[in-house]
């Protein structure tokens, strides 16, 4: 007589499921929170100047096997921003970044934010499981093709993709442009690229956990 198979896999044990919600907040016509200086109006704000995403707003990542928790998830190419930025005047000068946001509340300011559990063990996870990587064909970004991680890692962190403090580097010469143009006319200059990649391991509470990042653009002063 066989006997039964009395084995179990992962999927039977744990899930977590991590969401990644992807917000845009172009130039306006007013200071936002989190989004750096009040325009200068060097720049001209919405609907000209604008912060596009051609890519789903959401990302799932599930871990429901061995390997997934043990190498990772990588999702590449998963949002694709392009940007279009026109001038008032030859001042016009941008930053591109990122803040990441747990949605506060009981929200500990280092951890994902818990939206359900399916048991006990374990930890919550950390904002630092997150590696992010931003590039283009240009090689503008900071750290490009580079994973990244937020420092700090808790809440209203954020990272840099374009901001150069001291000079403006105009269109179609190289560097890290940061002056008016378009993906239009410098397709390679001003469109990013971004992957998302996160390797759990076993250390977590299973359950489903959410992070939001917000991609602004922002005129420099």
């Amino acid at each position: 007589m066989k006997r039964k198979n009395k084995n179990f896999t992962i999927k039977n044990l744990i899930l977590i499921k991590c969401f990644i919600g992807i917000f845009l907040v172009p130039f306006t016509t007013a200071s936002y929170s989190q989004c750096g200086p009040p325009p200068a109006a060097n720049c001209q704000a919405i609907p000209v100047s604008e912060l596009i995403r051609s890519t789903p707003a959401n990302e799932t990542f599930t871990f429901d096997t061995f390997s997934k928790y043990n190498g990772g998830m990588t999702i590449s190419g998963s949002t694709l921003l392009r940007l279009r930025v026109l001038p008032n005047n030859a001042s016009c000068k941008w930053i591109l970044r990122v803040y990441i946001e747990n949605n506060g509340g009981a929200t500990p300011a280092n951890e994902w934010e818990m939206l359900n559990t399916y048991g006990s063990s374990g930890v919550p996870p950390t904002i630092d499981l997150l590696d992010f990587k931003v590039y283009n064909s240009a090689g503008t970004p900071f750290s490009s093709g580079v994973f990244q991680n937020f420092v700090p890692a808790t809440t209203g962190s954020f990272i840099d993709i374009i901001n150069d403090p001291i000079v403006i580097n105009p269109a179609g010469l190289g560097g890290m442009v940061n002056g008016a143009g378009s993906y239009l006319t410098n397709y390679d200059e001003f469109s990013f690229t971004i992957d998302y990649r996160i390797v759990p391991g076993l250390a977590y509470t299973p359950g489903m956990y959410q992070l939001i990042l917000k991609f602004c653009l922002v005129e420099a002063l």
